[in-house]
């Protein structure tokens, strides 16, 4: 039963940028999809999660940890950290730990951000990177990227160097795949007004950290006078996106003090913590991760432009495809054969549809289904 009237003070009581922001756009379950049309064969190629699931140590220790269930999780995260602090040789005081590295997004922006502030990123982003900045009343500058989908340096030079008092984008870009090289990210950084907190989301670091020129963020970062942040997750290739957890290499413990502030005390599960220790030792999983990626993605390619399409360069674990038409109708016709992709909606790029890079069989399902429907 709806009370009468209650609309009216709801708009009324939420703040104006609030009302205003758009909603993010997530990967549909298998249930949905099968429940609305009746596919009994799902693909999911929408949330470029890991085809190969997550680590075996990882999946025994969640299994070990849930006999601690009935306890809060450390709100520290101290034998986490620990782990992380050895595996990037940042010290343990600089690190902080969240539920998926899009909690981490949200305390920067937060934490650091007042109405009229201006955030730098690129165009297409990874939505959340402006929601959040938005919700706190900042004016986003968007740079787009260049017509064949690679970073507009000289464009981001420019945007950087008028003062912002935020600079965050993917490196390799989310959804492109493409990212900005050593001598690019110097060019940026340099340009960049010291006061300016510079958050590189990594999401996707694992896929590309061994492709010739992908920067060594951490040691470029090290003498830069901003403070900065540097995210990564165990959502992508360590395949725990279920699990939530992501972590941020901070320039600074001061930093990690004022968001420690904000952030819930537990919110990362005890399962997830545990998990994420034990996938960061399993070195032969990651490896077997990265070769599959790399493999199934000339796959994916190859198949895509034969039919055609355009393919922008990809780092990561997914590809940006040109359908031609309007991405949203045609993800649509996909889902009634089971496959979940993520149609692109950003001005200019209505176009595109964003495709994980799964199994061999979710692939070729959905090259099949793609050439039926061009």
């Amino acid at each position: 039963m709806s009370i009468p009237g209650g609309g009216n003070r709801v708009a009324r009581l939420i703040k104006p940028q609030i009302t205003a922001l758009p909603l993010y756009n997530a990967g549909l379950p298998e249930d949905f999809v099968s429940r609305k049309y009746g596919a009994t064969t799902i693909s999911r190629l929408a949330s470029n999660e890991n085809p190969l699931g997550m680590s075996p140590r990882a999946h025994q220790a969640a299994r070990l940890a849930l006999d601690s269930g009935w306890k809060y999780s450390d709100p520290t995260a101290a034998a986490l950290k620990a782990a992380l602090a050895d595996h990037t040789s940042i010290s343990a005081d600089r690190i902080v730990v969240g539920n998926g590295s899009e909690e981490l997004i949200a305390l920067l922006c937060r934490a650091c951000l007042r109405p009229g502030d201006q955030m730098v990123t690129v165009t297409p982003s990874f939505l959340l990177h402006e929601i959040y900045a938005l919700e706190q009343g900042a004016e986003v500058v968007r740079v787009a990227l260049t017509g064949d989908h690679r970073f507009a340096v000289d464009d981001l030079v420019t945007a950087v160097s008028h003062g912002c008092r935020l600079l965050m984008f993917s490196n390799p870009s989310n959804p492109v795949g493409c990212f900005l090289d050593d001598a690019a990210l110097a060019r940026v950084l340099a340009a960049t007004d010291p006061d300016t907190l510079v958050v590189l989301d990594e999401a996707y670091y694992e896929y590309a950290v061994a492709l010739p020129g992908f920067p060594n963020s951490l040691e470029m970062l090290a003498d830069l006078p901003n403070p900065w942040a540097v995210l990564r997750t165990f959502s992508k290739a360590y395949g725990m996106a279920g699990l939530r957890v992501g972590y941020g290499l901070l320039s600074e413990a001061t930093l990690v003090e004022h968001v420690d502030k904000i952030r819930q005390p537990f919110n990362v599960n005890c399962l997830a913590q545990a998990a994420a220790i034990a996938a960061i030792g399993d070195t032969d999983f990651l490896t077997a991760t990265v070769t599959h990626n790399r493999s199934n993605r000339e796959l994916l390619a190859a198949g895509v432009t034969g039919l055609g399409l355009s393919v922008a360069p990809s780092a990561a674990n997914f590809l940006f495809i040109d359908c031609r038409q309007n991405s949203t109708v045609l993800a649509e016709r996909l889902l009634r054969h089971g496959i979940i992709v993520k149609p692109w909606t950003s001005p200019g790029y209505e176009t595109c549809l964003r495709v994980t890079v799964g199994s061999s069989e979710d692939l070729q399902h959905f090259l099949n289904r793609l050439g039926q429907l061009l």
